[in-house]
């Protein structure tokens, strides 16, 4: 007895193939969409960590800076160059009778009741050669007369130097033939002395891509953030204590800084994927 088999015929495997085809197309659009979405999500936030980035190191460096002190020393559209301050002491106690004046300073400081910040002495100290301000109180009743010294160390002194008022540990700063730029009784017990560097803060390109960039005073611009979109990845606006903008850089009081990046990678939409911060700094006045 000889049984009917029959096999699939052609139209049932050409339906078959154009399901199966269907199904790996279908497959197939769903991991691309996927990750074009992931590719897009990924350069999104990129984008937001770059420029977060960006606005907390000019919000840090920048919200120290005194215009009317005479911090803010160029600025433009792009870039602005300025002096800030690195490191900080007290005078303990003063001696400007002689040519070469000295202020002994306190070396180290308690921050707070659990924690001791070092920023005198050793490696994080002030070096010979550090241009520093001292603040001149000149007469204690009159606010008129204040006002900051410029000068240079000469050489530093630590060995067995103690603050009288408490016995703390010191260090005496020379400024060597620089008595013109001091004057009798102005600088006093407590008057701060910090030293400062000049720095400026603009755009600089690394491997074709534009980043945000730091010079410190004549040196090559670094990369510190990044990348930012190519044509306007950084703005400053500088404004008065009105909120009218302002060239003259002693009356700024407001610093308005944009940040914004740019990808060629698109989103759902078809759009660059892009993302920008607007923040406004008010400076140390």
């Amino acid at each position: 007895m000889t049984r009917d088999r029959r096999g699939f015929t052609l139209i049932e495997i050409l339906i078959v193939a154009v399901l199966g085809l269907l199904v790996v197309l279908s497959a197939g659009q769903i991991l691309i969409t996927n990750r074009q979405t992931y590719t897009a999500q990924t350069a999104t936030v990129s984008g937001q960590q770059t420029t977060r980035m960006a606005v907390e190191v000019l919000f840090a460096e920048l919200r120290e800076v005194s215009p009317s002190g005479g911090d803010i020393l160029a600025m433009s559209s792009d870039s602005i160059r300025v002096r800030l301050m690195r490191k900080f002491s007290i005078v303990c106690q003063p001696d400007i009778t002689g040519s070469d004046p000295v202020m002994t300073v306190i070396k180290d400081f308690l921050l707070n009741s659990g924690d001791t910040l070092y920023i005198m002495g050793g490696s994080n100290g002030f070096a010979v050669g550090d241009s520093v301000f001292v603040y001149a109180d000149n007469d204690p009743n009159i606010d008129r007369d204040d006002a900051w010294i410029s000068a240079s160390i000469s050489s530093i002194d630590s060995a067995s130097v103690v603050c009288p008022q408490d016995g703390d540990a010191g260090l005496n700063l020379t400024f060597g033939s620089q008595m013109t730029a001091f004057t009798n009784d102005s600088v006093h017990v407590g008057a701060p002395v910090r030293s400062y560097q000049d720095f400026t803060f603009g755009t600089t390109t690394m491997l074709g891509d534009v980043y945000l960039g730091r010079r410190t005073g004549t040196g090559d611009m670094i990369p510190v953030a990044g990348p930012l979109r190519d044509r306007d990845g950084l703005a400053f606006v500088y404004r008065d204590a009105m909120g009218d903008v302002t060239a003259t850089p002693a009356d700024v009081a407001q610093i308005e800084v944009t940040v914004r990046t740019g990808s060629e990678v698109l989103n759902s939409l078809g759009e660059m994927v892009s993302d920008s911060v607007l923040v406004w700094i008010h400076t140390r006045n």
